[in-house]
């Protein structure tokens, strides 16, 4: 039987690492893949996910509905991920066109489609990079966090009807600017 995130945080708030372990387990993809949707470095977003979930422990104590901790936690880690691009807009000006494509987006496309060259790769990233925040976001959060729908709803605290209407809508966005992929496959 699953322990829910509410006694997981109540063994925790008591002083059990383990049960804390067992949240960040759970929750690790997750916070990579909203760090990594505003970032847009796996580097990055998982030092952010790190710092998320230390800064998670130390205030556990404060969340009121224990139940929602994915929530509190995501908006942890994006509150965390502006703070990272504020302070890196404060270190330097860059503009993104200025930094290359394999540094914003070193997933690479082939993992999950081994047959696409470096050119159709570059295209699926910019395709990805030119969705609306939202739309990127659940997107890497299904595809790179490998959580259902229900479980985005939950971490962003919207229902799940909503993310299913974005994912829609990313889909068809990702579906038009990929098909010249398609027709590129289809002539070969």
């Amino acid at each position: 039987m699953k322990i829910s995130d509410e006694q997981l945080v109540e063994d925790a708030v008591a002083g059990d690492k383990d049960s804390f372990g067992l949240l960040v387990e759970r929750y690790w993809a997750m916070a990579v893949a909203i760090a990594y949707g505003t970032l847009m470095d796996p580097a990055e977003a998982e030092d952010v996910a790190q710092e998320s979930f230390i800064l998670a422990f130390s205030q556990l104590h404060k969340l009121r509905d224990r139940s929602r901790f994915a929530g509190w936690l995501g908006k942890i880690v994006r509150r965390k991920s502006i703070d990272r691009i504020r302070k890196k807009a404060r270190t330097r000006t860059v503009s993104i066109s200025d930094i290359p494509e394999h540094e914003y987006l070193s997933i690479s496309p082939a993992a999950t489609n081994p047959g696409l060259t470096e050119q159709q790769q570059g295209f699926v990233r910019k395709a990805v990079r030119r969705l609306p925040e939202k739309f990127r976001q659940v997107v890497l959060m299904r595809f790179i966090g490998n959580l259902s729908t229900a479980e985005i709803a939950r971490q962003l605290g919207r229902k799940p009807v909503t993310v299913r209407v974005w994912l829609h809508r990313a889909y068809k966005k990702l579906r038009d600017e990929l098909s010249p992929l398609l027709i590129e496959e289809n002539e070969i």
